[in-house]
């Protein structure tokens, strides 16, 4: 028996000396504790039953009821109410009729969906005894499914109540212990543990662990789950770090254990990964995490299976992605320790850039002396990748290895073996840039799947070229929370060749005067190019000029064309008449298929010499990046690779030209 401070003070006076005494009117409750102590303990009484025969384990009959006349498909409720009896009641005075009939009512409705979901149907006896069959519907099927759900919890509860039934004369130590013994049985394992625990007198396993418990341990354990290369970027401190690998050589198991090993070194610490998307940054990391926490059996302070999205020192793990403009500032304003890009080589260049100098810098501030930055990945295909730039640039440690040095899961021939048959079966070899790049970590770019893999430029800073310009075309496309583009090329129907003399591409993060949409901003532009475009055609008036310029635009975003012819216009006076007038801008949906034979003419323009791109620039450097699919046989589709560079400029040009070169 448990006394609280109250209880205390009733029983007990204080004499001179401090010593406790019990007052005459409570020499009643003094006799009860001394009857108390003289019964046998908890655990004297669990070790008794522990050690008692296991045929003593059964419920009391009491019935002398027939169990052939057991309800079929009652409730236990009405069967119990038909006695003028509450459930408790019921149970109490029959434990083993009631379980009886709480097992009959679910054995049957779970008969009748069985018969119902594998036949369609039910049989049933009619008025007249017959047995006739009766069609059950999906509704009617779905009923007698919640009819079973309702009779196993019904039988759960009387379950309960058996378990916990209070015999005559029995006292609730009695119950007790007699309860938790059944529940044992039943497969509660902690209580199992538990009552083992007292009769062997020891503390509960649950306690235990909990006495024991130190983030030193988990952390240990996860250390030990490293092999030499990625200990190598572990040992090497703070600071910022690179690592670029081939597939499957442990990267990303590096990425979440440094994370995890962060957060559990010193409470309250927010670290963050980020990955392509956050649909599949958030799948790697749990997955990583998963198989860290079985493979090293990690516990947490309870002892409960660890949960790495919740530890117990406050710490947090933060996961983000990074596919359009929206991402860097969704991440904006976030404090953490430990910042971890993977795939980094892979992310969109002009979306990296600015997330790492305008949002990711100033997040670590607050551990200038502490933090860790590390960018992990695997090499592009293509070149001039942002990523490419920090790893040939930063001066800071780099990390390389390959799937050799990766000891896990299964040994080194039995891997090689795999990537031999991959390769094969691409017609490839381990020359190809797939096989350097994939599995050797090397830099190593798909240059044979260019789109245009041969082109001319000219500077436009020294001299335009030399062509009659008798006409112009821009094309534009449009970014959906990303880049809007915008190419303009002057071109001569006389020699049948042209130049690019304007290109724009942009996003909401590249706009400096943050007052102005990236909409607006788009108009602003349309109109510089249309001036630039007008004065080609010097000896013309600008209406006369303005019927030898051209433009297509992406009609995926039909309703930013429209707001185009609406509102961009530009203003002359008519020469005949001196009135002020405007000039519509006429903006006419792309050409959009026939893309492979756009493919071949463009690509012939540019080996040519037929089209010239200006020397250095963006347009240049998209037919650098941008590469044709290859399949799992190693065939070339012709089909733009998105995954590994998403080009804008490239389209645009297609739709412009299509004026010039097209069916």
């Amino acid at each position: 028996m448990l006394y609280d401070d109250t209880t205390a003070k009733q029983l007990c006076t204080l004499d001179d000396d401090g010593w406790g005494k019990f007052s005459e009117e409570n020499k009643d409750i003094e006799q009860q504790q001394d009857n108390l102590r003289k019964t046998e303990t908890l655990s004297a009484g669990i070790r008794k039953m522990l050690f008692s025969p296991s045929t003593e384990d059964k419920l009391p009959v009491k019935t002398n009821k027939s169990f052939e006349l057991l309800p079929q498909f009652d409730s236990i409720y009405e069967v119990a109410r038909s006695q003028d009896m509450t459930l408790q009641e019921f149970v109490q005075k029959d434990p083993q009729y009631a379980l009886r009939v709480a097992e009959n009512s679910y054995a049957n409705w779970n008969n009748l969906l069985t018969s119902a979901s594998i036949t369609g149907g039910l049989e049933m006896p009619g008025d007249d005894g017959e047995v006739e069959r009766y069609a059950v519907s999906k509704n009617q099927t779905k009923l007698i499914e919640l009819r079973v759900k309702e009779a196993k919890e019904q039988l759960d509860k009387v379950s309960d109540l058996v378990i916990t039934y209070t015999k005559e004369g029995e006292n609730r130590k009695d119950t007790l212990e007699r309860a938790m013994y059944a529940r044992a049985l039943k497969g509660g394992t902690r209580l199992a543990i538990y009552l083992h625990d007292r009769v062997d007198g020891r503390p509960a396993e649950t306690k235990q662990i909990e006495y024991d418990y130190d983030n030193a341990y988990n952390i240990y354990a996860i250390i030990k789950t490293l092999f030499d290369k990625q200990l190598e970027v572990l040992n090497s401190g703070n600071g910022t770090k690179l690592i670029c690998c081939s597939r499957r050589a442990g990267k990303t198991h590096l990425l979440v254990a440094l994370l995890m090993i962060e957060c559990m070194r010193k409470p309250r610490t927010q670290v963050m990964y980020i990955g392509e998307t956050m649909e599949l940054s958030e799948a790697l990391v749990n997955k990583a995490a998963q198989d860290i926490i079985d493979t090293c059996q990690l516990k947490n302070k309870r002892g409960m299976r660890f949960d790495w999205k919740h530890f117990d020192n406050g710490s947090s793990i933060l996961i983000r992605g990074l596919s359009n403009t929206k991402d860097p500032d969704q991440i904006r304003g976030k404090a953490a320790k430990v910042i971890v890009i993977d795939e980094f080589f892979h992310l969109k260049s002009e979306l990296l850039e600015y997330m790492q100098r305008e949002v990711l810098e100033p997040m670590q501030m607050d551990y200038a002396d502490d933090y860790m930055f590390v960018c992990a990945g695997t090499p592009p295909k293509v070149k001039g990748t942002y990523g490419e730039q920090v790893w040939k640039s930063w001066d800071v440690p780099h990390f390389s290895w390959t799937w050799r040095d990766n000891p896990h899961p299964v040994d080194l021939d039995k891997r090689k073996e795999f990537v031999d048959k991959v390769l094969a079966d691409k017609g490839l070899d381990w020359s190809s840039s797939f096989a350097r790049r994939e599995y050797n970590g090397e830099w190593a770019y798909d240059d044979d799947l260019l789109l245009y893999p041969e082109f001319h430029t000219y500077n436009p800073r020294e001299a335009l070229p030399s062509i009659p310009v008798t006409r112009v075309f821009f094309g534009s496309d449009y970014g959906v929370g990303d880049n809007d583009t915008l190419i303009g090329i002057a071109w001569s129907d006389d020699d049948k060749r042209g130049y690019v003399f304007w290109e724009d591409k942009f996003n909401r993060l590249d706009i400096k005067d943050r007052t102005v949409s990236q909409l607006e901003y788009l108009s602003q532009q349309v109109k510089k190019a249309w001036e630039y475009a007008i004065d080609f055609f010097p000896s013309m008036t600008k209406k006369e000029a303005n019927k030898h310029i051209f433009w297509d635009a992406d009609d995926n975003d039909q309703h930013l064309t429209d707001y185009m012819n609406i509102n961009v216009k530009m203003p002359y006076i008519d020469e005949q008449t001196g009135e002020k007038k405007q000039l519509d801008l006429n903006i006419a949906n792309a050409h959009k298929t026939d893309k492979v034979i756009m493919f071949d003419k463009i690509r012939d323009l540019l080996r040519t010499g037929g089209l010239l791109l200006i020397a250095d620039g963006k347009t240049e450097h998209e037919a650098l990046s941008t590469i044709m699919k290859r399949g799992p046989n190693g065939e070339v589709y012709a089909e733009v690779d998105m995954k590994a560079y998403h080009p804008d400029l490239l389209p645009a040009m297609r739709y412009a030209l299509w004026n010039a070169i097209g069916i």
